[in-house]
Parts: structure tokens; C-alpha cells; sequence
């Protein structure tokens, strides 16, 4: 039998607005939609030296992109931030530079992910793995001009996701490895 990991060395440690100790920290799996607020919402400790990846997360629902980033966390990615709209993914990837872009087709706003993803493509070359319920035909189809590393249906589960985001980025390593041979 494998030794568990500790997953509470996720987030950093930040206090509630009316809290005077920080919360314990439980396995992703544990945490309950009344028990997060968006100012609890940050970016991974782990250090982008260290990490296996750094990961911009761009999904409307704060509960499962807290669920997101905590698992990725775990598993030694850095998670460089979250966004909720088509703007703040352009702007944080802009800022940030991940190497990755873990995007969700519907948005907070007018704007929704395969814009966000086609701006980000333009403007910093970074491509996404699509993260999404919109599995139909014609979503596929806007998303295919977007370029993306990967399609990850929803619901997803931990590691399905986590295992994504690993293959997306050894894709993207190795496609840049064979385009700088040439």
C-alpha cells in the first residue's frame, strides 16, 4: 500500500475575513462550496523553480477551481492564479507567462474561453487544454482553431485532470523540442 501525500502543504495558509486562526487544510475532495470565498482564492506556494508546471486556471465556479488548484498543487504544480472572465485570463496570462492554460468554455462575462484562448494564443503563443461540460460538435470546432494541448470533458475527477495536465505539458515539450531541432 502507498503512503498517502500531505495535502496540506496546497495553498498558502490565509485568514477569513472574520477568522482569527487559519483553517485547517483538508484533501480537495473535503472542502464544501459555503467553506470557500473568493478572497481565500490564491496562488500556489510552490516555488516555479520547483514545480513540474506552472498553471493558469481559468473556470467560473470558485469551489471547483479552489478544487483545481488544490490538486494541482498537491501533485507539484504551480498554480500562477485563477480567473473567472475572458479578460482576467488574458490579462494574467499575459502577466504571468504559465505554461500552461487549463480553460473552461463558459465565462463569467460576454466573453468565453475559446475567444479567451484565441487571444492568449495571439498574444503570448501559450496554447490551453480545453476543460468543459460543451462537448457538442460545433463547440469542438470553434476550439480546434485555438490549437488546443488537449479536451478535457466535464465532470472530471482529480486525477484525470492532474494526469491532462501532464500529458498537455510533455506535448507541449516535446513539440517544442522537435520544432527547435529544425
Amino acid at each position: 500500500m502507498q503512503a498517502q501525500k500531505n495535502p496540506t502543504a496546497s495553498r498558502p495558509r490565509t485568514l477569513a475575513a472574520n477568522s482569527e486562526a487559519p483553517r485547517e487544510r483538508r484533501p480537495p475532495s473535503e472542502v464544501s462550496s459555503s467553506e470557500i470565498s473568493s478572497s481565500e482564492v490564491s496562488s500556489s506556494e510552490v516555488s516555479s523553480s520547483e514545480a513540474k508546471g506552472r498553471v493558469l486556471i481559468v473556470e467560473d465556479d470558485v469551489l471547483l477551481s479552489t478544487v483545481v488548484e488544490d490538486a494541482l498543487t498537491y501533485e507539484g504544480y504551480a498554480v500562477v492564479g485563477t480567473a473567472r472572465s475572458a479578460e482576467e485570463a488574458i490579462s494574467m496570462a499575459v502577466a504571468h507567462g504559465p505554461d500552461l492554460v487549463l480553460m473552461d468554455v463558459r465565462l463569467l462575462g460576454n466573453s468565453d474561453g475559446i475567444a479567451a484562448a484565441e487571444e492568449i494564443l495571439e498574444r503570448t503563443g501559450i496554447r490551453c487544454l480545453i476543460a468543459t461540460g460543451q462537448t457538442d460538435a460545433t463547440t469542438k470546432e470553434r476550439a480546434i482553431l485555438v490549437q488546443p494541448l488537449g479536451w478535457l470533458p466535464k465532470p472530471y475527477g482529480d486525477q484525470e485532470m492532474v494526469q491532462a495536465v501532464a500529458a498537455a505539458l510533455r506535448y507541449k515539450s516535446t513539440s517544442r523540442d522537435r520544432s527547435s531541432d529544425n
